[in-house]
């Protein structure tokens, strides 16, 4: 197993800038919007929400922009795992939830633990 990102929500958009790429060095890889839709069926926020995906060496983040400090959040982990459908229809198997999403050309599996813990499932590449 590899941990491919770690995602975290923000208030304050400015501190990708002052915080995240001037105080911790980390570049800009790229930005997108995370389509409402999209965002209601994984995390229950039914908004687009700006997303930016931060690097430095090996570290990874996906900041996502919010209004305000909520309950419900876009904090995941994404690992990447040698067989995805495997953990996730062992997840499942187990009582655990798990969300599959079909984008344009590619697919999603997150799966959750009891206390809502989100996590996103990727293959590992070689």
């Amino acid at each position: 197993m590899k941990l491919e990102h770690i995602a975290l929500s923000i208030t304050v958009p400015e501190d990708i800038k002052h915080f995240y790429q001037d105080i911790l060095g980390m570049s800009k890889v790229k930005d997108f919007v995370l389509n409402r839709s999209l965002a209601n069926d994984i995390f229950g926020i039914n908004k687009d929400t700006d997303v930016f995906l931060l690097q430095k060496k090996q570290v990874l983040l996906e900041i996502f922009i919010i209004d305000r400090l909520q309950i419900k959040n876009f904090n995941h982990i994404c690992l990447a795992v040698d067989d995805r459908k495997t953990v996730s229809e062992n997840a499942v198997k187990n009582g655990y939830t798990c969300i599959y999403k079909k984008k344009e050309n590619s697919d999603l599996i997150f799966i959750k633990d009891k206390s809502g813990n989100i996590f996103e499932l990727k293959d590992k590449k070689l």
